[in-house]
């Protein structure tokens, strides 16, 4: 049966699959989508090191084959936080841009796509519920950071500065501004961002679309104006767009050491691409009627990374922004995802010279709003009612400024296991007493962290009745028993009882078996 499941997974998505198909509304968010698409998968390259095309083809493919194999409206495609690990992960071992350097990662991306192929078989889409709410706001905001950091170098006409750290290159800026900042530059980039900022008031959905609308025709103004040696504004240039990028990950030795050395990088990026990709459908899942089937949705993005490896994209994951836009929309199924795939493609072929001319501010303004945008004052004013949750914010925040964004996924993955941990070991505990007997009403999880609460009080009554009632328990683990058992031991048992009160014949029969000979009693209450 399980086999057949996972048969069943491999089947792309049907119309069929979608009840009432609305085409008109499907449509119209695949064009805004794709338009959408376009300037984010030439800002993701150029985060990833990779020529402007390879954004481009990852906005095609990635896209396409996740919607694909998908079962929700998510989109998939070029994603911040991955675009920025795979640059970050092949950067020491050739020049960005190089095709070495474009070979290394087209091997990241399939070693990415089979890992998380990997957690697809082994059913752990559902373990990424666990990462906390908290732990994603600080990556999220954290990498928005990193970002607005990134982009001052192309906002300022600086050469970027990667090795320092960002109160380095602050430093060195406000150190000595004026022989190093490109006044031209400048000027592109800020009317980029204030655009971005003014448009994000009144028409949200198309912020970054007229941003660098905006950002491009002031190019044009100030390189009409002024000559190309008095500026020295840096294009974007030709975009060698092919309708089919065929690619293949090359094997020798040489770069299977290289990847061997890349795969502790590239379970970091599978899981963080994955954990943002479920966050997203754990919304759709709470806030639409959307069917879902979350482990297609796991082999649908495994499936879209392994095979952009050979169309020359690199590694994506679910989109918070276009997914969100998609919604907005009222699109529903995956048709939207596919059929912007093919939209992008046309826009392309066909608008492709005009691009050749954007100058290479406008796309560091629109990453300073893309960083801008991750940063949320809304969710992160709501961490502040909670000491847990925001502790997890700040120091996940803290170890991706200031140790890495590597170091601040770790802590993230941590703190949010050990906040599971101390939530679930709550136990909320109801206690009735009279002279000689005492009624405790146990809510939780009853294991190794949480059994010690419970046994510190029946102590405190071992010379009392108890009837003890776990209704409500629906978990105890070998170490709680054996913790109880032991408290049963050292009881009065001349003068007093013992009762235990369960609702899950499962619980009743594990009781019986480990209590067996103690001085208690049970009263089995199956719920109705």
């Amino acid at each position: 049966m399980r086999y057949l499941r996972l048969l069943s997974e491999l089947i792309p998505w049907r119309p069929s699959q979608a009840g009432e198909l609305k085409l008109t509304t499907e449509a119209f968010a695949a064009v805004v989508a794709a338009i959408l698409v376009i300037p984010q998968g030439i800002t993701f390259a150029y985060l990833a090191g990779l020529p402007p095309e390879y954004g481009i083809y990852t906005s095609i493919f990635v896209t396409l084959f996740a919607s694909l194999f998908g079962t929700s409206s998510m989109l998939g495609g070029p994603n911040t936080a991955v675009a920025v690990l795979i640059g970050i992960t092949a950067a020491p071992f050739a020049g960005r841009g190089s095709p070495l350097y474009i070979d290394y990662v087209i091997l990241l991306t399939l070693m990415v796509g089979l890992i998380q192929l990997s957690i697809w078989l082994l059913r752990g889409g559902k373990y990424f519920q666990y990462l906390s709410p908290a732990a994603i706001t600080g990556i999220t905001v954290g990498v928005g950071i990193i970002l607005i950091l990134s982009s001052l170098d192309g906002m300022l006409g600086l050469t970027p500065s990667e090795t320092l750290f960002f109160f380095e290159k602050l430093f060195v800026m406000a150190d000595d501004w004026q022989a190093l900042i490109n006044p031209y530059s400048f000027t592109i980039g800020i009317t980029t961002v204030i655009a971005g900022i003014i448009a994000k008031i009144r028409y949200p959905r198309y912020a970054i679309l007229i941003a660098m609308f905006v950002g491009y025709a002031t190019g044009l103004l100030v390189m009409g104006i002024f000559t190309q040696v008095d500026t020295e504004i840096e294009l974007l240039g030709h975009i060698p767009f092919q309708a089919l990028p065929l690619s293949s990950p090359k094997m020798d030795l040489e770069y299977l050491l290289v990847g061997l050395a890349m795969l502790p990088n590239a379970i970091t990026i599978a899981l963080i691409g994955l954990a943002q990709s479920m966050v997203i459908i754990k919304h759709l899942r709470s806030d639409t009627d959307q069917s879902i089937n979350l482990d297609k949705e796991v082999f649908a993005q495994g499936i879209a990374n392994t095979l952009a490896a050979f169309f020359s994209s690199f590694a994506g994951s679910g989109s918070f922004n276009r997914t969100a836009l998609n919604l907005s929309l009222g699109a529903a199924t995956p048709l939207a995802g596919i059929v912007s795939a093919f939209i992008v493609f046309i826009l392309i072929d066909t608008l492709g010279t005009l691009l050749s001319y954007l100058p290479m501010p406008v796309i560091a303004g629109t990453l300073m709003l893309v960083g801008i945008g991750m940063i949320k004052p809304g969710e992160i004013a709501r961490l502040f009612s909670w000491t847990g949750e925001l502790s997890v914010f700040v120091t996940t925040l803290f170890g991706i400024v200031f140790l890495g964004l590597q170091t601040g996924l770790i802590i993230a993955f941590i703190l949010s296991l050990i906040l599971f941990v101390l939530s679930a070991s709550k136990l909320d505990i109801n206690i009735k007493q009279d002279d000689k007997s005492v009624q405790i009403r146990v809510e939780g999880h009853l294991f190794y962290a949480s059994i010690d609460q419970l046994s510190s009080l029946l102590k405190r009554h071992r010379y009392d009745s108890v009837l003890l009632d776990l209704s409500v328990v629906s978990y105890m683990d070998l170490s709680a028993t054996e913790a109880l058992a032991k408290d049963l031991q050292n009881r009065d048992t001349r003068e007093t009882t013992f009762v235990i009160v369960l609702t899950s014949r499962k619980l009743l029969d594990h009781f019986q078996q480990r209590l067996e000979g103690m001085p208690v009693e049970f009263v089995y209450q199956p719920s109705t």
